[in-house]
């Protein structure tokens, strides 16, 4: 296959524990699902896609009825995303994290799930085992919500970064040729 998949392989023969079979693992699924003919055959096709339809592109938060919305589009984008492996993804293993926090419905509800969304991202990030890389530059640095102004900063960062991360780990095809 290509010079990041032998790059990749390499690696993973090359080193013990955990990390290793977990890398060894992701592996094996990604070329079970190219030999599946995913993506029509071609996994960059396959990437490109999974990459816009990973994006959040709900409006902006401008106000409290746009920050739920927000919110709870932010929820179920990162639920996909924390959970994805092998091709569908970018992760050897599926994070840890879930984001559990009911779905918004008045400013309350919105700032805890705002909060919510902010550290199991931030978390994700830098887990242990779930990234080939891990990802140190889209984290979350707005205060937590408490109030509407925060909470559309909050809302609004989240979105943005979320996004940067996920053009961040999926930018690079899976495999080059």
């Amino acid at each position: 296959m290509g010079t990041t998949l032998r790059k990749l392989d390499l690696i993973a023969l090359t080193s013990s524990g955990a990390a290793a079979e977990k890398l060894r693992n992701w592996l094996q699924n990604l070329r079970e699902d190219v030999a599946a003919g995913m993506g029509g055959g071609d996994a960059t096709v396959f990437h490109k896609n999974q990459l816009a339809s990973s994006l959040e592109t709900t409006p902006d938060a401008t106000d409290l009825a746009s920050a739920i919305a927000l919110a709870n589009s932010l929820k179920d984008h990162m639920n996909i995303h924390l959970a994805s492996t092998g091709l569908s993804g970018v992760h050897m293993a599926a994070s840890a994290e879930t984001i559990a926090a009911a779905d918004a419905t008045d400013a309350a509800s919105s700032y805890t799930l705002l909060n919510e969304l902010k550290a199991d991202y931030n978390t994700h990030l830098t887990e242990a085992g779930v990234h080939v890389n891990n990802d140190g530059t889209n984290d979350v640095t707005s205060a937590d919500a408490t109030d509407l102004g925060s909470s559309l900063t909050l809302a609004n960062e989240i979105k943005a970064d979320y996004n940067a991360h996920i053009v961040a780990v999926m930018a690079t095809p899976l495999i080059e040729e």
